[in-house]
């Protein structure tokens, strides 16, 4: 998968991403720039929640990209 190490650097780094794009949604509809905006933020938001969540439980369980398991 790329350059992440780990599925749980994968899932964070989404998190981080979504997390940025729903502020700035969030401050645009703030900005009086439509309902448009609250609507993105809030999937935004949503989708934070479920990578942060992916991320503990690949943590937990151990997840790796390998198809063998750990090395």
């Amino acid at each position: 998968m790329g350059f992440f190490k780990t599925p749980e650097e994968m899932y964070l780094h989404t998190s981080k991403r979504f997390k940025r794009d729903a502020d700035r949604h969030w401050a645009m509809a703030k900005n009086g720039e439509g309902d448009y905006h609250y609507g993105k933020a809030r999937w935004c938001y949503e989708q934070v929640r479920e990578n942060e969540r992916k991320a503990r439980k690949a943590a937990k369980e151990g997840w790796t990209f390998s198809k063998r398991g750990k090395k």
